[in-house]
């Protein structure tokens, strides 16, 4: 099941991948395709993000083009750490926080501020904590605004 959700997501796995285990002749047929699942629903991450997470198309781009790769099947092609922590979606580049040149009234304008002001903070908070844990970086006090 979950090398079948595995496929759902990422694409089909590699027949020289799907062969090489030792344990593969019982899950995978010499074709490369599954044994016991016969039909697999794909579901790209990128879908999977905007559909049931409800992310922006630009945000469920930019998320999956920084995990498909770290979740490639061949470990020879997966990013190393070093690469993942220049990717732009970790680093802010300009992949992120692009914003369309739409015009709106002020009373839209003044509340897309805000909502756009309190989900800075909440990344922010998150960013800060995922900091902490993962390079123990002392984290910002969060600013506390209302709107």
């Amino acid at each position: 099941d979950h090398l079948a959700l595995m496929m759902e997501l990422l694409g089909m796995m590699p027949r020289k991948i799907a062969l090489g285990g030792r344990y593969s002749r019982e899950l995978f047929n010499r074709h490369g395709d599954l044994r016991h699942i016969r039909r697999l629903r794909f579901w790209p991450l990128q879908k999977v993000l905007k559909e049931k997470y409800e992310f922006s198309e630009q945000d469920a781009n930019d998320l999956a083009d920084f995990l498909v790769p770290i979740l490639d099947f061949v470990p020879e092609k997966r990013p190393t750490a070093a690469q993942c922590l220049s990717h732009p979606w970790l680093t802010g580049g300009p992949s992120r926080g692009l914003t369309s040149g739409a015009k709106s009234t002020p009373e839209i304008s003044d509340t897309k501020t805000c909502e756009k002001s309190k989900e800075k903070d909440e990344r922010e908070a998150m960013e800060a904590g995922v900091g902490n844990i993962a390079i123990g970086g002392v984290s910002k006090p969060l600013s506390k605004k209302s709107c």
